[in-house]
């Protein structure tokens, strides 16, 4: 009680140190004040929160103050004084006698503890200052008025010999805070997707890899994770993994791989047969159990599937693909006759070595012995220099059979922009013969008024596709689907398609073929 007495009877001393003078720019302007309390803490309403300091470079101190600001305002309990634990001038040697002061601030002092600030002032009456590093400044504790957020901020520390002698260090220089109630940090789950496409097709005699990538607590590559890899064959011929183990037909097997220094997992998997062979499925699962930031276990799986099969001809008359000015891939082909014909299904690889679905089923028309075409538009290129295609063609028993694999040449990397076209021009329609729709080109070398009329060969309109709209310059495709204006399917034969412009007009032929 005494040395609480002796501290407040002295407290105008300690203020009038703390508020004293200008910076003195002295011996102690490069001292380096630390926290060396805690600098995130949790206190409810009623718990106490200490803000210790500590400073290194001090040259004979014998006076010195702090200054903590609260912010918001009112998240301290001001109607609590603050206590103050081993002041600074019990360092002061020899002990001739010493003061200890707290100070509240803000908008209603002297009256009464609303304020926002606290100042601290420790000093001692004689004697030798304090020198040298890592030397205690005294810690101030502060009540909680809150479960909310808020900061405690050193905005600024006094060290000197005197209160006229003495060096000023602002927040700008301390940068020292404590957050109390921080908010709880997220809980962070661990990962498992696929790296790798998760459904291929494949020729008898190639490989997949099945790849997958994993994170861990920390939201990091999770090195060193052990995958297990169930594998199921659905099929009729023996698949077999790189290590040489096999997996028969209608049997399970699995295989186990550790992630590497990327997080990253992997199984190979290949068949072989003859032609006659049948198609081989398997369906893959990838798992592992790991735990998330908060210490509870997670089940990761990842799905994937396989098809070997012999590639099939398919009865195509012809099987080819375009890139067209605005990036998408045009395949188009031709069928001389096809029997209990389901429907296509294009597939697409990167790498001519694992292919993957692309678009829905291209509709067949069962059995005929006439010539049909079929067109199908990629317009969700990858950013590659080539791209592989081949058709799965699905009986309507479901048995399937494939085309050979056709490439086409993307360039380095695909051009959103294209260059404008110097001169207007009307293409030919695309494919001719069609059915049962086909698309027409046109390039504008400047903006104008568009019309695109269709024809029967007796001059009668038959469908009007652009009807006097403002173009800019550059290409353009229109589709026709054989349907005149009241939507009513037109017969097979000749019809002329004609395009007028302000500067330029043109007409070209094409076929309905049914």
């Amino acid at each position: 009680m005494r040395n609480r007495v002796r501290g407040f009877a002295l407290l105008a001393i300690a203020l009038v140190f703390a508020a004293g003078s200008t910076a003195f720019g002295g011996e102690n302007a490069d001292a380096v004040v630390t926290l060396t309390s805690a600098n995130e803490v949790n206190a409810g309403p009623g718990e106490t929160i200490a803000v210790a300091l500590s400073a290194s470079g001090l040259v004979d101190v014998k006076q010195m103050s702090f200054t903590v600001q609260v912010s918001p305002k009112g998240a301290a309990d001001f109607s609590v004084y603050p206590s103050i634990v081993d002041g600074f001038s019990t360092l002061i040697v020899p002990p001739v006698g010493g003061y200890i002061g707290a100070q509240y601030t803000g908008p209603d002092f002297p009256d009464g503890k609303d304020g926002d600030k606290v100042r601290v002032a420790f000093g001692a009456m004689g004697g030798s200052g304090v020198s040298g590093d890592d030397i205690s400044l005294g810690a101030l504790t502060l009540v909680s008025a809150t479960d909310d957020e808020f900061t405690l901020t050193v905005s600024e520390v006094t060290l000197g010999k005197t209160a006229n002698e003495k060096d000023v260090l602002t927040a700008d220089n301390l940068n020292i805070s404590i957050t109390v109630n921080p908010p709880v940090p997220p809980v962070i789950e661990p990962t498992l997707v696929a790296s790798s496409d998760q459904d291929a097709s494949l020729d008898y005699g190639d490989a997949v890899t099945f790849s997958v990538s994993a994170t861990d607590a920390t939201g990091k590559a999770a090195a060193g994770q052990t995958v297990t890899w169930t594998i199921s064959n659905n099929g009729s011929e023996t698949v077999e993994l790189a290590d040489g183990s096999q997996i028969r037909a209608g049997s399970d097997g699995t295989a186990d791989s550790n992630t590497n220094a990327n997080g990253v997992g992997s199984v190979v998997i290949s068949a072989d047969a003859d032609r006659g062979a049948g198609t081989t499925s398997i369906t893959v699962e990838a798992s592992t159990t790991a735990d998330n930031s908060e210490g509870t276990a997670r089940e990761l799986a990842v799905e994937f599937s396989a098809t070997w099969d012999v590639p099939v001809p398919a009865e195509l008359a012809s099987f080819a693909g375009d890139l067209t000015v605005n990036n998408q891939v045009v395949l188009h082909w031709g069928v001389a006759s096809q029997s209990n014909n389901l429907g296509w299904q294009v597939y697409r690889s990167t790498n001519n070595a694992t292919f993957g679905p692309v678009g829905e089923l291209v509709a067949g028309e069962g059995t005929t012995d006439q010539y049909r075409t079929y067109t199908f538009n990629d317009i969700d290129l990858p950013k590659v220099d080539v791209v592989f295609y081949y058709l799965r063609q699905i009986d309507l028993d479901g048995s399937t059979a494939r085309s050979d694999v056709i490439e086409v040449a993307l360039g380095t990397t695909l051009v959103m922009e294209q260059a404008l076209p110097v001169a207007s021009d009307l293409r030919q329609n695309f494919p001719n013969p069609f059915n049962p729709e086909t698309t027409i080109s046109f390039d504008l070398d400047s903006q104008t008024i568009v019309s695109l009329k269709i024809y029967d060969v007796g001059g009668q309109l038959v469908k009007e596709l652009v009807r006097g709209e403002s173009y800019p310059a550059g290409r353009y495709e229109r589709l026709w689907d054989g349907r005149d204006n009241n939507g009513v399917a037109v017969a097979s034969g000749l019809y002329l398609y004609r395009i007028d412009t302000e500067k330029f007009t043109a007409m070209k032929k094409m076929v309905l073929l049914k």
